[in-house]
């Protein structure tokens, strides 16, 4: 496997970001160029298929020296038409197939959330996982995810490499979120100030906030 530059974006709706791009010399063919993009993976593109078809141009779908590749949300699932969507660029003849069906189940399919890309040695899923809307899609979003790995394995048994690139919507360590959002745990803060060589301006400060 060469060298590949994969850029993943949560665009929140393409036809936005676009514009914003095209205000810049080049518009998105120089954007391709200057950050050296061999794959460009994007989610929440929020297009239907009807809309691609209806603006191609005005939409970028057709970059030289790049194929685009869609899976949309028509509607068919539990949201409405036009809500998720991702899209993946590739330049032009690494991709031997791509499909917006990758997960093998139609519920979740419809949603527009998964899009599969064979390059020949390695397969990449763009995805887009489902919000677990504060619990009400919990168990909807589990299933993606099991039904996610299940596919990858089933690429990895023909002998593919996997590669998994997009928005998990998932925080699994207290690094993956912005340091404004974490929670303190107040039991391991006070450890770490009992530790030799904290200073007791720094003691006073944090027992300040803590009072």
């Amino acid at each position: 496997m060469t060298d590949l530059h994969i850029v993943s974006w949560n665009v929140a709706g393409w036809k936005t970001t676009v514009e914003h791009i095209r205000r810049f010399d080049g518009g998105l063919p120089a954007f391709f160029q200057r950050h050296q993009i061999d794959v460009f993976c994007m989610q929440e593109v929020k297009l239907s298929a009807k809309t691609i078809a209806a603006d191609v141009v005005k939409l970028g779908v057709e970059v030289p020296g790049y194929e685009s590749f869609f899976a949309c949300n028509e509607g068919g699932g539990a949201q409405r038409q036009g809500l998720n969507g991702v899209a993946t660029y590739a330049r032009t003849g690494t991709v031997l197939r791509a499909s917006s069906e990758p997960l093998g189940d139609p519920e979740l399919d419809k949603e527009g959330r998964c899009l599969l890309t064979d390059h020949g040695d390695f397969v990449l899923f763009n995805v887009y996982v489902p919000n677990s809307a504060g619990g009400a899609r919990l168990p909807f979003k589990l299933r993606f995810l099991r039904a996610l790995r299940a596919a990858m394995q089933r690429q990895r048994a023909l002998g593919k490499a996997v590669l998994l690139a997009g928005d998990l919507n998932m925080k699994a360590r207290a690094r993956d979120s912005h340091w404004t959002g974490r929670l303190i745990e107040v039991p391991r803060l006070g450890e770490a100030l009992a530790a030799p060589g904290v200073s007791e301006e720094a003691r006073a400060a944090a027992e300040a906030v803590l009072a």
